[in-house]
């Protein structure tokens, strides 16, 4: 009988049946044996140290997540810590000309008819098409913003082109030798860009979309042009950058604009959506439930699905109840099938997205007449196909802008996040030019006038500023205030007032008249004064009509908000609220000291273990309020529909609406339509029998218009105990917020006191804390105020500071409130409220003291 093993270690055992029980093999039962034991415990010891390191050493994997969309791995399921999120803002020389909201007034051409091509659109709002004048000619088209560029400075030009019929096109920097590489490729996008330093200062230059052509009548088309200066590092980087990194680096951004509304997002393992998300049907597919559909050959059901990253593979799974149930992927414009299959029970195809793709297209149908039920789609990364779960995405975003120096990218804004709040820490401070403020006349010139306001937050030097017009042109920055169209802080030892020139052309002042305070607040609303009885009835008609003190005052508007060309509402009353389609002027600057602001925050970032599909953007609006619309006919419910009443779109255009929610809970139950080329973008609708007219619905959107994007940089726990510790300190830290609450709701109150923006040269009445002028928005929607103020302006109605949305009244609000002046303490200050936000001291000024302890009203 052989000697036998033990069971566990395998030491050798001394065969006792064997007559040669006198000998002992050292070798095989001792030797042996313990270099079997030795090699056990080796192995314990290193599985005890590897747990002890999980359990008794924290580990955390630094990750960083670049703008765009891209793949993750995650070695275990985990929370994303945000521990660096940076400011940028980019200053478009060519203005707002070929953003989205394109107008032909914006456009000059050569040798070329022009339309705005509403079919093809890069930046949304269309595009601008080009049709040649003239055989073996060029064709050209170019906003009408004009720009300076300086010697020595570093400047890169980008747009999109689509030749259709034409020999080639490219961008063109007028009055230089500068343009892009030819395209030549015919019927699609082409993006295209071009970096150049000029060695002289060249002035009124535009970037040119040029279309090359043989014959008249061939067509080209052009969008989001755009011209950024930018540092010499920058210069140096785009020889090794793709194309695509320059794209994503440079984005056409709509002026002057900051990272507004960043956002990470890790979609859900299942890439797809309920049923009723899906964004097209041909024929009547029947959706039964969120998640089954009764399809035929005819009546299909179709996604679109974006975004997907170009080059990786996933697999499209699907349970089909018979034979006929068929699957197809195709590529976004279903030029090519990327995979087809057909039959029943689990069915499942493996695809790799082709190279420069960012979407593909999912249909679902029968492969005959008869109806077939599909259901429980499942979407995933890899080859392998997953048991089907719902879609459950992942969201961090915040509501705020962030700024920084748009060449060099110094002094930004940075995020940080303390006892789970998240703040900035505030280095740029930036004004919408309206009627918020108390403007004065410092210069009248021939052919232009320099008005003022002052009051302001302290700037960092008298020529840290960046100044917008009405029509997207960037200011210049000059002391000597010698021409119209320049900007900057007073020379004066408090860097707060500022002062800023205007033509005689576009305020409609002549050089004769000095316009009253209330006048200028008309022309920051978007209104343009003329004589009345000179014949005309704009300030057109007869050319170059303005007021020089004799006549009947009037003023228009300009129909687009920009032009000249066409001009609306006619009056001989001085306007008090804003024109339509006007974009009033924006100032941007440096703060002398950085100040810290609290930051609203929505979702918790989640890695799940393996790979992450993660998108990182800018541009996200979450919780707005909508009031939704139902068709007269169809009896449909609405979210942002063109075609219909105003009252329910959304406040911006949307690319892409990304969850509605009633009564602050998700609803499943509207059929979504994103990336929608009409005037407000993306649509939302719903069936009668879903929809509560009692309920209040909200939408969280991306926006049309984008801003630049910077990465997010975090960490993840990569261990069991970092997981504990920081689910611990999570804990604590909810807690923490929920005990706040908890008090403050005994008070009725949800919010923290907030503490506003002075403006106009008002102050807190002391520096004492319980003195700051704050306001609050309790659970009731009551909004409270107090502390004191004091107004320096005297016999003015001053603005002093101004309330964000949600803050507001649906009307005009006017409360007493006690005050002092000179004389006595025994007063009474006249607070208006208004609408858009405005907070004012009405009628007159010079108080001591005004007291806001009174001011109380219902937000909207």
């Amino acid at each position: 009988m052989a000697s036998e093993k033990t069971p566990n270690l395998g030491l050798n055992q001394i065969d006792r049946t064997s007559p040669k029980t006198t000998y002992f093999d050292l070798d095989k039962y001792l030797d042996q044996n313990w270099r079997a034991v030795d090699d056990f415990a080796g192995d314990v010891n290193d599985g005890v140290n590897e747990i002890k390191k999980r359990l008794d050493t924290t580990e955390r994997k630094a990750v960083t997540l670049e703008p765009g969309v891209q793949i993750v791995h995650a070695e275990k399921a985990a929370p994303f810590s945000l521990t660096g999120l940076s400011g940028r803002m980019l200053v478009n020389l060519a203005g707002r000309d070929w953003g989205s909201s394109k107008t032909l007034s914006r456009f000059g051409r050569f040798q070329s008819t022009l339309n705005i091509e509403f079919t093809k659109s890069i930046a949304g709002g269309g595009s601008l098409k080009i049709t040649s004048e003239l055989a073996n000619a060029i064709a050209d088209g170019f906003g009408n913003t004009t720009t300076t560029i300086k010697a020595g400075k570093k400047y890169i030009a980008l747009g999109n082109l689509y030749n259709e019929s034409g020999s080639n096109m490219q961008i063109v920097i007028q009055k230089t030798s500068f343009s892009t590489p030819l395209v030549t490729s015919k019927n699609k996008w082409e993006f295209t860009y071009v970096a150049f330093s000029p060695s002289v200062d060249v002035n009124d230059i535009q970037a040119m979309a040029r279309l090359n052509v043989t014959a008249v009548g061939q067509v080209g088309y052009a969008d989001a042009l755009r011209l950024y200066e930018i540092s010499d590092v920058e210069y140096t980087a785009l020889a090794s950058m793709t194309p695509e990194q320059i794209a994503s680096k440079y984005p056409f951004v709509d002026s002057v604009i900051p990272v507004r509304n960043p956002y990470a997002i890790r979609y859900g393992e299942n890439l797809l959506p309920s049923f009723y998300e899906w964004s097209a049907k041909q024929g009547s597919p029947v959706i039964s439930n969120l998640q089954s559909v009764l399809v035929t050959s005819d009546n299909k059901l179709i996604h679109s699905v974006s975004p997907v990253v170009s080059g990786k593979t996933y697999t499209l799974s699907v349970e089909s109840s018979d034979a006929n149930g068929r699957i197809t992927v195709t590529n976004s414009v279903e030029s090519t099938v990327l995979a087809d299959k057909t039959g029943s029970g689990l069915l499942s195809v493996t695809f790799t997205v082709p190279a420069g793709e960012t979407s593909i297209n999912v249909r679902l149908l029968g492969a005959a007449k008869t109806s077939v039920t599909i259901s429980n789609p499942m979407l995933n990364i890899g080859s392998t196909a997953k048991p089907f779960k719902p879609r459950e995405d992942s969201m961090f975003a915040l509501q705020t802008d962030l700024y920084a120096d748009p060449v060099t990218g110094s002094n930004a804004d940075t995020v940080f996040v303390r006892d789970g709040q998240y703040s900035k820490s505030k280095n740029w401070q930036s004004f919408r030019l309206d009627d918020t403020f108390v403007w004065s006349l410092p210069g009248n010139y021939t052919g232009y006038k320099v008005v003022g306001i002052s009051g302001l937050p302290l700037a960092q030097a008298y020529n840290s500023l960046y100044v917008t017009k009405f029509d997207g042109k960037i200011l210049t920055k000059n002391a000597g205030m010698t021409a119209a169209d320049n900007a900057y802080f007073r020379n004066q030892p408090i860097k707060d007032s500022f002062d800023i020139s205007i033509s005689s052309v576009d305020s409609g002042w002549g050089d004769s008249y000095t316009p009253t305070a209330d006048e200028i607040k008309a022309y920051f609303m978007g209104w343009t004064m003329f004589n009345g009885e000179t014949g005309g009835t704009t300030p057109d008609n007869p050319s170059g009509n303005v007021y020089n003190g004799v006549g009947r005052k009037y003023w228009a508007r300009r129909s687009d908000g920009v032009s000249r060309n066409s001009w609306l509402n006619g009056t001989d009353t001085l306007p008090t609220t804003q024109a339509l389609n006007w974009t009033p002027y924006q100032l941007v600057y440096q703060l002398a000291t950085p100040t810290v602001d609290p930051i609203e925050s929505e979702g918790q970032l989640t890695f799940t273990e393996g790979d992450n599909q993660v998108e990182v953007g800018t541009g996200i609006v979450l919780r707005e309020r909508n009031e939704t619309y139902q068709q007269p006919v169809e009896k449909l419910w609405n979210i942002n529909n063109a075609n219909y009443t105003a009252t329910a779109w959304l406040k911006q255009k949307a690319s892409d609406i990304l969850v509605i929610y009633k009564n602050g809970k998700q609803d499943y139950t509207w059929m979504i339509t994103n990336k929608m080329v009409t005037s407000v973008g993306a649509l939302a609708q719903q069936f009668d029998y879903n929809h509560d007219t009692g309920a209040s619905y909200s939408v969280t959107y991306l926006t049309l218009d984008r801003s630049p994007v910077v990465p997010f940089v975090g960490l993840y726990a990569a261990n069991e105990k970092t997981l504990l510790l920081d689910l611990v300190d999570r804990m604590q830290q909810a807690t923490s917020r929920v005990s706040v609450l908890e008090n403050k709701k005994a008070e009725k109150d949800n919010q923290s006191w907030i503490t506003p923006t002075l403006l106009n040269g008002v102050t807190a009445e002391t520096s004492s804390v319980d003195m700051q002028p704050q306001y609050l928005k309790m659970s009731d929607n009551l909004i409270k105020m107090h502390g004191s103020i004091k107004v320096p302006t005297s016999n003015a109605t001053v603005t002093f500071f101004k309330l964000p949305e949600g803050y507001r009244p649906k009307i005009l609000t006017v409360l007493n409130c006690p005050a002092s002046d000179a004389v006595s303490s025994d007063k009474i200050a006249v607070i208006a409220i208004s609408p858009d936000g405005r907070v004012e001291v009405v009628g007159r000024g010079g108080y001591g003291w005004v007291r806001l302890d009174a001011v109380q009203f219902i937000a909207e």
